[in-house]
């Protein structure tokens, strides 16, 4: 058993593509999430947390190591974090940490670590520029946007249910291998899920439930004519115009049943970890959310609610020796978002202090018995999502939201009493002390023009990478070894 005052086990949990407001703890009843219903009631739930690209690699690079897009320069899922960064895996690692990452992190390049000491389960998707995926057999194609993924949607199998199956029956059998090896160290593990990314295919089972449960329960309408331009040029790149309303349903009970599939697997492998000696916190999170119809649109790259925020969940699954206790059953409102999990795992392990870091510890809001004048700052304090295209950038602030695009006229939103985001205030003078007072932060550091030189530059290098990788490569680095051909 570890001693008094070691620092806690951390079981950090990363799905892909799950919105915050699909699970039954976040208002979504139709839902059977219980696991992590269970991990909200008992820890601490963010309301109002963000991703801060809503695209899988500039998302989770960002994360990691705790600096936003613009600085990691990481901005399409082609694009690598430099090995020179440093991620809140590294600082783990100094902190006396075993640092293990179990499935997907979408990490892009020959550096397949960035700081774990040791992977248990491979990726799914190409792990190098021009490198292999998994084999998708007649499902090819149905991981990417656009209408073959809603085309092929509904109950059967697919490579996204079997990779998860496989992360976590590794996480769990090497949960029980390190119980029974007596290890000692405080153990870092990070769980990386691909549900519910489509695939939007979930096993027969659950789909007659979550079918059944969906009826009479729509998306938010789309937008009224005229769209706002970026909106109109979301639908002409991606041809969503062409979805019946049977691919609507069809797509929606899938995705909830993908939602629930993960459910069980998290259920899974918090129960393995029960048996870690010393305290244990679960931390839960997802790199970006899923339309999923709200708007007429499917997928992430938005920056409305259902793409850009996600589910985070910190549960202090035993904290008998911790001196720093979790809260139990509290809510958290306030605007935070992924840029927060380095500091805030800093703090908890005791690691020496990241550089660079943009993100502020959330220990404040965490800790029992904390009181309502440790959020006065982070109700003060903007949030940022970022985007290639356009460029574009988000800021939450309070309760208001704007959207810029280098390209189009900017939104603007009360969440408080639009949560539907269904009228833009923008262009309304009464709103033009906000609208500029947002704009002025979200542009004090952020160089659209500088982005687009610096992806500009990048440009041939990728390409000549993404040809020796088509033709030489590294064969099938890190990739998870499905022998699956045909679903």
């Amino acid at each position: 058993m570890s001693q008094a005052g070691q620092a806690p086990n951390i079981i950090m949990i990363v799905s892909d593509q799950h919105r915050a407001d699909w699970m039954g703890c976040t208002g979504a009843s139709y839902l059977n999430t219980a696991n992590l219903d269970r991990l909200a009631e008992g820890g601490v739930i963010f309301t109002n947390a963000y991703c801060n690209a809503p695209l899988c690699v500039p998302s989770r690079m960002s994360m990691i190591s705790g600096r936003y897009p613009y600085r990691t320069e990481v901005w399409g899922n082609e694009h690598e974090l430099a090995s020179d960064v440093p991620t809140f895996a590294h600082a783990l690692g100094l902190a006396g940490y075993e640092t293990v990452l179990c499935g997907r992190m979408h990490f892009k390049g020959p550096d397949q670590r960035h700081g774990y000491q040791q992977r248990l389960v491979g990726d799914i998707t190409p792990t190098y520029s021009g490198g292999p995926s998994a084999p998708y057999g007649r499902l090819k194609g149905t991981a990417a946007q656009g209408m073959l993924s809603l085309e092929h949607s509904g109950p059967g199998d697919s490579p996204v249910l079997r990779y998860d199956q496989a992360v976590t029956d590794a996480c769990v059998d090497f949960l029980d291998t390190r119980l029974r090896s007596g290890e000692s160290r405080s153990l870092f593990l990070t769980v990386g899920y691909y549900g519910p990314h489509p695939t939007f295919i979930c096993p027969p089972d659950i789909y007659a439930g979550t079918s059944e449960a969906l009826q009479g329960i729509e998306p938010i309408s789309r937008d009224e004519e005229p769209l706002h331009p970026w909106v109109a040029d979301w639908f002409n790149r991606l041809k969503i115009d062409q979805a019946t309303a049977e691919d609507v349903r069809r797509v929606r009970a899938s995705y909830a049943g993908l939602v629930q599939q993960l459910d069980r697997h998290i259920g899974r492998v918090v129960e393995a970890a029960r048996s870690l000696p010393g305290d244990t916190i679960v931390v839960y999170v997802s790199d970006h959310g899923e339309m999923a119809g709200d708007h007429g649109m499917f997928w992430k790259q938005s920056f409305y609610e259902g793409s850009a925020a996600v589910p985070m969940i910190w549960h202090p699954l035993s904290q008998d020796t911790a001196e720093f206790q979790l809260a139990r059953g509290r809510t958290v409102d306030v605007p935070v978002s992924l840029i927060d999990l380095a500091p805030t795992l800093v703090g908890l392990s005791g690691a020496p202090a990241m550089p660079g870091l943009d993100g502020n510890d959330l220990r404040p809001l965490l800790e029992a018995g904390a009181s309502a004048d440790k959020e006065a700052f982070w109700t003060e304090r903007p949030v940022y999502c970022e985007l290639l295209l356009g460029p574009s950038r988000m800021i939450r602030f309070k309760q208001y939201k704007l959207n810029y695009y280098s390209n189009h006229a900017a939104q603007l939103f009360d969440l408080e009493s639009d949560p539907h985001e269904k009228r833009d205030l923008y262009p309304l003078e009464e709103y033009a002390g906000i609208r500029d007072q947002l704009l002025k932060l979200l542009l004090e550091d952020w160089n659209p023009e500088r982005i687009k030189e610096t992806v500009a530059s990048k440009k041939a290098d990728l390409q000549y990478l993404t040809q020796w990788g088509k033709q030489i490569g590294l064969g099938n680095k890190d990739l998870w070894p499905s022998n699956y051909s045909d679903y």
